[in-house]
């Protein structure tokens, strides 16, 4: 079996301060926190304090955000809470797979839709937008990692931080958010969203309660997460000079290669599809070489199928592979990654 030297996958190990926790963790977590007895009050403190934690870092209020053990879930709960009876729905042509799905159920029940396109870097063309409507905002995009402005709308707005994560909060209003805990290497199987108005947000779910959300989340994943956010930030991070280097080098050294993602926009995606090249066999290439990378869309890596993105923004999408830049990297793998790819693309091209 090839030793794996560098990891560019999107998936990534538990950040180390949590996953030494980890133990400790789940033998303080597991009690119930809303049943009267002297555990479960401890428990309900350390989610108390989880929730001061994430408030401070994701610069909401602690009455605003709700756990989910289902991250994708936050798409439905964030966007049709949202949704009036006369609403319109905007999103864009990159957005995540969810959205799409949010969009088409809304569409089968006769609410108007709009599906913004998006330019070759894939910024989002907006047009006019009516004070009834919902617009959903993707801040950065999980496979190129370019980022979008400020829109400049009169409407309501969920913001998709699921990629971007404490990366790159957003910098301007709106009245529900979703993240994802594996965006600052927390643990899997755990979103936070961010409810900022319950005035213009109700539950869209089937509920005979008060709870705006199902509350079916693990605490023990909570707490670790809260740990990884808390350290996260603290941790030293070149991936920006790393990302430099690949793009020079790939524009550099490697013919008919078309880059997606710009140096401005987060440093730790990039996209690039290689001409006369099947990203299948360029993954396995790599991956004798000791390098594990990823292949076809963000949100369907696992089939392998064609970057919706990518089309989107009318770039290549043959022979592409993605890149996802973790922080424990350093400028030795890095540059080593890039020799055994462009030694892989000249074999393949034989």
């Amino acid at each position: 079996m090839v030793r794996i030297t560098g990891n560019f996958q999107q998936e990534r190990q538990l950040h180390p301060a949590a996953f030494n926790l980890l133990p400790e963790l789940f033998d303080k977590g597991w009690h119930e926190p809303s049943k009267l007895n002297q555990n479960s009050r401890q428990s309900a403190i350390l989610l108390q304090q989880s929730k001061e934690t994430f408030a401070s870092s994701l610069k909401v209020k602690v009455s605003e955000i709700e756990f989910l053990g289902e991250a994708e879930l936050g798409f439905q709960l964030g966007i049709q809470g949202l949704l009036k009876q006369r609403s319109k729905l905007f999103y864009s042509a990159i957005d995540r797979q969810e959205v799409f799905a949010v969009a088409k159920t809304e569409e089968n029940q006769g609410r108007t839709i709009n599906e913004l396109p998006v330019d070759n870097q894939g910024v989002i063309q907006i047009g006019k937008f009516s004070i009834d409507g919902v617009l959903v905002w993707q801040i950065a995009n999980g496979e190129t990692g370019n980022k979008q402005s400020t829109p400049n709308v009169d409407c309501q707005i969920f913001a998709d931080c699921t990629s971007s994560g404490v990366d790159l909060l957003p910098d301007f209003d709106y009245q529900t958010g979703l993240f994802d805990s594996t965006s600052w290497a927390g643990p899997s199987g755990l979103g936070i969203l961010v409810i900022k108005s319950n005035s213009s947000w109700r539950n869209p779910l089937p509920h005979n309660d008060l709870l705006r959300v199902p509350n079916s989340y693990s605490l023990p994943l909570v707490l670790a997460s809260a740990v990884a956010i808390e350290n996260y930030p603290k941790d030293q991070d070149i991936r920006a000079e790393l990302k430099e280097y690949i793009i020079n080098f790939i524009s550099n050294q490697i013919k008919d290669v078309d880059i997606a993602s710009n140096l401005s926009g987060l440093s730790k995606q990039i996209s690039i599809s290689i001409k006369s090249v099947e990203a299948d066999r360029l993954l396995l290439a790599l991956e004798e070489a000791g390098f594990s990378v990823d292949s076809g869309s963000a949100c369907r890596s696992a089939d392998m199928q064609p970057s919706h993105v990518l089309a989107a923004m009318g770039r290549p999408i043959v022979g592409n592979i993605r890149l996802t830049l973790h922080k424990e990297l350093n400028k030795e793998v890095v540059k080593n990654f890039c020799q055994a790819l462009k030694s892989a693309i000249e074999n393949l091209r034989r």
